[in-house]
């Protein structure tokens, strides 16, 4: 049924609203292929190299980017108030990521004959459960939305999304692409500096759950829900300035730098995977370290298919089918029931069907292994690649169900 009212509709009739959904579509894919080309030229002519991109990240995680959701946060209750069924989104990630990384280690992976326990075999697991749930459905919502009074409402989505994605990501996702069992049993403790040594650690522990994009979600929620605070920061009442709502447009104009820096990051991170010189020293220390032991490896062709089906195929019709089943047990609104009911469909089927999480690399680079990571940029170069089909299609059969204004 949804199948015969939405796709055959984009193949037979381009007259009609499915054609208009499908030029904005195509717009906002033709955006993201152009900043990447942007980025892959500033890699090539050497105005970007690893050393700045990494600064460019690390500022853009943990400065621009919790401004921005924090403020969009903030905008969006004070706005258009706050809705139970919001809550019901990190949830729904949360539950997403770990079906589709079952159903990726028990049937996807042995389909194509991936062993999970090798790294490239961890990577390709990581790489169908987790998409990239921040940087790129953030600026493809922008590109879609950048003249529509309903942007900051898909932003907002996109963060409480993040809000569930981001700490199983930083902590399980991380476990399972590091291979880290966690079954060291901990010795012991017998002096006060001990046990206060095991609390710091403890304390560090629990980070990996609060990325500093969620920091900022749960700041602009706190300050959002309280009036009090609120009015501190935010003009309650038309005739009287917020004694800190300086500090509050400082930080939202800078957050405003958080999607476009995000994206030139995100690109030429990606060309540099696929650079001449990174290709050839990732080659050698690969050949390095297996000693010539290529047994393991996994052919292209393998890994493409297999996270291919995964992440657009699998995961956005587990989302649908999780999305029906929700709207039948009443925990949400059919996506036809005005403007929020559709930008909560259209979020969480557009974080479905995105490519993979480019941060898997980071935190290959972090753990030292270079080879590792530069093999698993090349691939996503690729997977990004063929990501633009699969958002066309699924942003083009959501956006004919967008509500009149």
């Amino acid at each position: 049924m949804f199948i015969q009212s939405n796709i055959i509709p984009i193949l037979t009739d381009a007259s009609s609203k499915h054609s208009k959904a499908f030029e904005a579509a195509g717009q906002a894919v033709a955006e993201l292929f152009t900043a990447g080309c942007i980025g892959s030229a500033c890699v090539q002519q050497g105005y970007l190299d690893n050393v700045m991109v990494q600064s460019l990240s690390k500022t853009c995680f943990t400065i621009l980017l919790p401004m921005f959701l924090g403020t969009s946060i903030m905008n969006t209750i004070h706005k258009y108030g706050f809705k139970m069924s919001s809550l019901f989104v990190p949830l729904i990630a949360v539950t997403h990521v770990l079906l589709l990384y079952t159903i990726s280690k028990n049937v996807t992976l042995p389909l194509f004959g991936i062993d999970d326990i090798t790294v490239q075999g961890r990577a390709t697991n990581v790489c169908c459960a987790f998409g990239n749930a921040g940087v790129l459905p953030l600026i493809f919502v922008e590109a879609l939305f950048r003249n529509s009074n309903i942007l900051p409402r898909a932003s907002s989505i996109v963060s409480m999304y993040l809000v569930g994605w981001s700490p199983l990501f930083w902590s399980f996702g991380r476990k399972v692409l590091l291979g880290e069992t966690g079954n060291n049993q901990t010795p012991p403790l017998h002096t006060k500096q001990e046990r206060q040594s095991s609390l710091r650690n403890k304390m560090v522990g629990l980070k990996p759950f609060f990325p500093p994009p969620v920091i900022g979600v749960t700041i602009g929620f706190l300050l959002a829900f309280s009036p009090m605070l609120r009015c501190l920061f935010m003009r309650c009442q038309s005739d009287r300035k917020a004694p800190l709502e300086v500090v509050f447009h400082s930080c939202s104009n800078m957050g405003r730098a958080a999607n476009p820096l995000a994206l030139l990051v995100l690109t030429s991170s990606l060309a540099m995977g696929v650079s001449s010189k990174t290709d050839i020293t990732a080659k050698k220390n690969a050949a390095a370290r297996d000693n010539g032991n290529s047994s393991n490896d996994i052919s292209f062709i393998r890994q493409w298919l297999c996270v291919s089906i995964s992440r657009f195929v699998i995961s956005p019709l587990l989302m649908f089918i999780m999305l029906q089943i929700a709207h039948t047990l009443q925990l949400i609104a059919p996506i036809t029931d005005g403007t929020d009911a559709f930008l909560q469909w259209f979020i969480l089927l557009l974080e479905a069907t995105m490519p993979s999480a480019q941060n898997s690399v980071l935190m290959l680079q972090v753990a030292e292994k270079r080879s590792e990571a530069s093999r698993l940029a090349r691939f996503l170069f690729s997977i990004y690649g063929t990501a633009m089909l699969p958002l066309i299609v699924v942003s083009t059969m959501l956006l004919s169900q967008l509500p009149a204004p």
